[in-house]
């Protein structure tokens, strides 16, 4: 049960914009990306709460309207906010920070999403309110940064990042609606040369199928499948250019048939996906350049992994 708050009644003030504030005093964890894209993590003292922000007390400034995210899960709180002042008291900091009412799902004003929140936490995108809590809990704890075996910064600003947005449900709606708008655009790294013509371009295409349905499995265990026309829409090419690798993988037993002509990747398969993205050190090394940077994509592996396969695959057969 969250601790009882004690009530300050600002009221009186013949300011009508002065809400009743609770008087919070505890500590919070924030997160928040610096102007340098470096991912930060720093625990402040609360001052008190209302119901449309949270006044904090930090030992540095944070500069206004940066999104910073909120966790105290004693208080049950885990929020995403906007800094809407920053003034010097002494040698600290008073933050106003404002919840964030706006969906911050895309990450991009122009709706186009970065990183699949639901890869991101391992969960399907029917998963329920629970299962999305339990999870995040699982997850958090693994990577915060203060887990000396597994903690890893930037990896946990993502899952926040993620938590806040689909364990609301106004904003979960908003961001599903991106995402299924996106996932009906063709993948952007099919679009490169090494995926064309020739050997090297079907061995390439054949391993990109196996990613394809790789993700499909481990985000949706209980739809596997993926179909010739999803294919298409995903890879940009026509089944014609599609059906010897389909062949070609089903005479390997690394995808087998499914309901509604739909085709499952096979543990053989996955295996075999895995090994060919492990193999190469130069292929480790690009994907590690290709996680957080100028543009954070923390935790951004699976992205990566995919826009690599095609530079992986021009030096090896599939």
């Amino acid at each position: 049960m969250a601790p009882e708050l004690r009530v300050m009644n600002t009221m009186n003030s013949p300011d009508k914009r002065k809400k009743q504030r609770q008087l919070f005093d505890g500590v919070l964890e924030i997160y928040w990306q610096d102007g340098t894209g470096n991912s930060r993590i720093m625990n402040v003292r609360a001052i008190d709460l209302s119901k449309t922000g949270v006044r904090v007390e930090s030992p540095e400034p944070i500069e206004q309207r940066t999104e910073v995210y909120v966790r105290a899960e004693q208080y049950g709180l885990t929020a995403s906010t906007i800094v809407r002042h920053c003034n010097q008291r002494g040698s600290k900091y008073v933050l106003g920070l404002e919840f964030n009412t706006e969906t911050k799902g895309s990450g991009r004003e122009d709706g186009e999403t970065e990183v699949d929140y639901y890869e991101a936490l391992q969960i399907s995108p029917n998963a329920e309110p629970e299962t999305i809590h339990r999870v995040y809990r699982i997850m958090a704890a693994r990577y915060h940064p203060d887990n000396t075996e597994t903690g890893n910064q930037e990896k946990f600003l993502l899952l926040t990042k993620a938590y806040n947005t689909l364990s609301d449900a106004d904003r979960r709606a908003a961001y599903d609606d991106i995402r299924r708008n996106q996932r009906t655009q063709p993948l952007p790294m099919f679009g490169l040369k090494e995926f064309g013509e020739g050997v090297e371009g079907e061995a390439n295409r054949r391993l990109g199928i196996l990613y394809l349905l790789y993700q499909r499995r481990r985000t949706h265990p209980d739809d596997p499948g993926l179909s010739v026309l999803e294919f298409e829409a995903l890879m940009s090419f026509p089944r014609e250019h599609l059906d010897f690798g389909i062949w070609f993988l089903s005479e390997k037993q690394y995808i087998r048939p499914g309901h509604n002509s739909d085709y499952a990747i096979t543990a053989s398969g996955a295996e075999h996906l895995e090994a060919a993205l492990e193999a190469d050190a130069a292929f480790r090394k690009l994907l590690k350049a290709a996680a957080p940077g100028a543009r954070p994509q923390c935790g951004a592996d699976d992205l990566a992994a995919t826009q690599a396969l095609a530079i992986v695959r021009a030096r090896r057969g599939a």
